[in-house]
């Protein structure tokens, strides 16, 4: 029987409120345990919390997988300005950057665009070092850092460093591989970020030694799951994802404790629904935190090729990431198909949300694995295509701490997503559009995305 949505609504959001154990889960994962790099004892640590909590929530197969984990380890990275009688720069490497030990003069290559690039005589860069900025070259077509930087490479450029886009002397841990490639650990050309500050140091061009020691190493990391069984249709499923690791500095709040904590709170909120009034999901929820997301999706990756190749796939998938940096707006999907039924069950919640479909594949989070293998998937649609909040602008640094969260913004991502989820689990399976999503063509379309520039505005 259908339940009168009013009341389940009602009581879903007020113990979404009043009942709210965010800003423990948050506490817990970043004062405490604090860094999550994959691989990594407190990386563990953080996903045998989401388990045991998860376990308290009486949810079924509440439980933590390892996986094999491909990671790297910098012991040191360092710029000098030869000019300033060696005088050391801000430096940090980008992640699975190569080992380098490098003295050259150093070009400043701007954006490194090709035009840019035409300027300079291709035998001028051969064993230089580039001075580039990541960011977009604003008046021309957009080409992804990762080509210019192999455009570079080809011509015999031997490192890159590329200024801090923000102020403040800030550096972040970045990537520039294209996780859309067959090959996403591959660094075109080893690059040192310095901080803006220092950068503009270096505009006015010299020596420069670059260093960093660093290397790939085997490991192990973790994801965490458990399973609110389904009333109806147990056999099928809904996933709610969120990713529990950090990069090599960060306490992670907003990326990602705030989306492992509204992972736990929906949880709590459909688990105490059920025993407090007896109503259940009609299909199973699962629930589960990935590692190594910050590692080329590696937890993801694990996760799908583990369970989704004989177990039946889910209906939809919905990815929590970086919840704090906006209010939720409603859903995007990474395919079209399941638009309709997904607005329709937003306008029935009567909060102004709405479905939207990405029009390129996303890589940047773990959606993207189960669009590769054919699942319907999803983000939430926040502050990635209309703005953020500016005091969560310290992503992959050790400044994004808890105190900048916004807790009543994460409260409502919680009620919001267990009465989306809810009403997505009782929809009959006659009124689900049949999943027609061609693993081959997705592939054939990801090759004509790749080296795309991703629009993100």
């Amino acid at each position: 029987m259908m339940p009168e949505w009013n009341n389940v609504d009602r009581w879903l959001m007020g113990n979404a409120w009043v009942g709210s154990q965010i800003r423990e889960h948050v506490s817990q994962l970043c004062d405490v345990i604090g860094v999550r790099w994959a691989g990594t004892p407190a990386e563990r640590l953080a996903a045998e919390y989401v388990a045991g909590e998860l376990e308290t929530l009486s949810l079924s197969h509440s439980t933590i997988e390892s996986f094999g984990l491909r990671s790297w380890k910098c012991g040191r990275a360092s710029i000098e300005l030869i000019e300033d009688d060696g005088r050391s720069l801000d430096a940090r490497p980008c992640m699975f950057c190569p080992s380098i030990n490098v003295v050259g003069e150093l070009v400043d290559v701007g954006f490194g665009m090709p035009d840019e690039v035409a300027m300079i005589r291709v035998d001028c860069l051969q064993g230089k070092i580039v001075l580039i900025d990541a960011d977009h070259e604003p008046f021309s077509e957009p080409v992804t850092f990762q080509h210019r930087l192999q455009s570079l490479a080809d011509a015999g450029v031997v490192a890159a460093i590329t200024p801090s886009a923000v102020g403040g002397r800030r550096t972040a841990d970045f990537s520039v591989s294209d996780w859309r490639d067959n090959d996403p650990y591959k660094v075109p050309l080893p690059v040192v970020q310095t901080s803006r500050e220092d950068g503009a140091r270096m505009r006015e061009g010299g020596n420069v030694t670059v260093c960093v020691d660093a290397r790939q190493v085997e490991g192990e990391s973790w994801n965490a799951l458990g399973e609110l069984n389904g009333s109806e249709w147990p056999d099928e499923s809904l996933v709610l994802s969120a990713h529990h690791d950090t990069t090599t500095d960060s306490f992670g709040a907003n990326d990602n404790a705030a989306g492992v904590a509204v992972l736990l709170e929906t949880a709590r909120l459909l688990s105490g629904l059920r025993q407090e009034t007896g109503f259940r999901p009609g299909r199973t929820i699962r629930f589960v935190s990935f590692g190594a997301e910050e590692q080329v999706l590696q937890g993801s990756n694990a996760y799908v090729a583990r369970h989704h190749g004989t177990e039946p796939p889910p209906r939809l998938m919905i990815n929590l990431d970086e919840l704090a940096a906006g209010h939720m707006k409603g859903v995007v999907l990474q395919f079209p198909e399941l638009r309709s039924l997904v607005q329709s069950q937003l306008e029935s919640m009567n909060e102004g949300l709405s479905c939207h479909v990405l029009s390129q594949l996303d890589a940047s989070g773990d959606m993207f694995p189960f669009s590769r293998r054919g699942i319907p998937s999803a983000i939430l649609w926040r502050w990635r295509f209309v703005g953020r909040h500016p005091d969560v602008a310290f992503g992959h640094t050790s400044a994004d701490t808890p105190d900048k969260l916004r807790i009543r913004e994460l409260k409502e991502y919680a009620g919001y997503l267990a009465r989306l989820l809810l009403r997505l689990s009782h929809v009959s399976p006659e009124d689900w559009p049949k999943n027609r999503l061609d693993v081959n063509e997705i592939h054939r379309r990801l090759e004509t995305e790749r080296g795309t520039v991703f629009r993100t505005m």
